[in-house]
């Protein structure tokens, strides 16, 4: 595992772009388990950040998008079961 190098960056950027992400999907209606869809984001900006990402929005967009790829796959893989 990669070390976590978030704590020399801008204090904010981490929360606020876990936020953002987090608030766009509550309004899409997105979240089925709220701490598996929080560890999914901070895992994915914690790794962008260590990659040097510095934008929160960016950071937001791509967990997002992400995020909406998992739960599509998660989906797909559970109809194939049923």
């Amino acid at each position: 595992m990669l070390p976590c190098f978030t704590e020399g960056v801008a204090p904010n950027l981490r929360q606020n772009a876990i936020q953002i992400a987090l608030d766009y999907l509550k309004r899409a209606d997105e979240i089925d388990d709220y701490a598996e869809t929080l560890q999914f984001l901070v895992n994915n900006i914690d790794f962008m950040i260590n990659e040097g990402q510095r934008n929160k929005l960016v950071l937001a967009n791509r967990a997002i998008s992400a995020y909406e790829r998992h739960r599509k796959a998660r989906t797909v893989e559970l109809s194939r079961v049923s």
